[in-house]
């Protein structure tokens, strides 16, 4: 299965380009990848297509630091859904969770981890196994996460430290001024780290009701993107028709183009059931409803496929160990 890209995410490349006075067209097209997907919020693009683009790009651009020009014309629209679900988050903790649970909305080649450490949160890039080896591509996640921290917290925001698993460039020095922090290059790992007060600190642009919607959107692409695989295909399937109440083995299957006992088969490869999928996606959809207070247990049981509200509280019952009430009281509201 091809890993993918959110086209519109290469916007932020486009931009600098022409900024620089670079025009893009030439590049893009030379690497595969046809322009207008850059305006379509539904488009992807194949992961080795945009590393071509990436080789055509610093071939011509002269610049050994353009990632931090580039991190300062991000815009939230370039990653969607999750560009705006960021803005909405309360804390700045809570918005690289986001960064982190959705990275694969993005790019499915880029992988990110988050720790509380001594020194503060750490939020970790791996760039090992990904076919991004330039050294500007630790510098450009880095650069923007710090540019969109600041976004919703204020150009005030210092961070505890940088790491770069890169060696130092000739222009290191202003590399330090736009983080305004000492930089630790050729390190093991590309993070950075906040202190844990203004991670925690609860920011004026903060709306859980918005950042809650945002989530459910981001939820249902996760698994649309990962159509490739049996497992994500049936997980699409079973969401799109939970609405209907007939989730069915003999319906997924045939939306499959397969026979049941061969879908149930294959399914036992994978050590897992339909019925297992079936339960993981009321799930995960089901907590994520709860989690938004406007959201009606009624409205949610109906989304669900649950004929009554009592036979969807048994089931998230026996999910979960809790009510869904209970749940709703004790989830860390986002």
């Amino acid at each position: 299965m091809s890993l993918t890209h959110f086209a519109p995410a290469t916007n932020l490349l486009w931009r600098y380009l022409e900024e620089t006075g670079i025009d893009p067209k030439p590049l893009y097209e030379k690497a595969g990848i046809r322009p207008e997907l850059l305006s379509n919020p539904h488009a992807r693009i194949n992961i080795k297509n945009v590393d071509k683009l990436w080789e055509q790009a610093a071939g011509v651009i002269e610049d050994p630091c353009f990632a931090i020009d580039m991190a300062e014309l991000w815009h939230p629209s370039q990653i969607g859904a999750l560009g705006y679900a960021w803005l909405a988050s309360t804390t700045l903790r809570r918005a690289l969770n986001r960064i982190v649970r959705y990275a694969h909305v993005v790019s499915e080649d880029l992988d990110l981890e988050i720790a509380d450490t001594p020194t503060g949160l750490k939020l970790s890039v791996d760039l090992g196994n990904s076919i991004f080896t330039l050294p500007q591509h630790h510098d450009l996640v880095i650069a923007v996460l710090i540019h969109m921290c600041r976004f919703n917290f204020g150009e005030e925001l210092l961070p505890a430290k940088i790491c770069l698993a890169r060696p130092a460039p000739s222009c290191s020095r202003r590399m330090v001024e736009y983080f305004r922090t000492e930089i630790e290059f050729d390190a093991e790992q590309t993070c950075m780290i906040l202190a844990r007060a203004d991670a925690d600190q609860s920011l004026m642009s903060g709306n859980r009701e918005i950042a809650l919607m945002h989530d459910e959107m981001l939820m249902k692409y996760m698994i649309t993107i990962k159509k490739g695989d049996l497992i994500q295909q049936i997980q699409s399937i079973i969401l799109e028709n939970l609405p209907d109440g007939h989730v069915s083995d003999k319906m997924v299957a045939k939306e499959l183009n397969l026979s049941e006992r061969s879908m149930q088969r294959r399914l036992q490869e994978r050590k897992t059931t339909f019925r297992i999928l079936l339960d993981s996606v009321r799930e995960m959809v089901a907590k994520q409803y709860i989690k938004n207070p406007m959201n009606r247990m009624s409205d949610i049981a109906f989304l669900l496929g649950f004929s009554e509200q009592s036979a969807f509280s048994r089931a998230f019952k026996k999910w979960t160990g809790q009510s869904p009430v209970e749940y709703r009281d004790s989830v860390d509201q986002n």
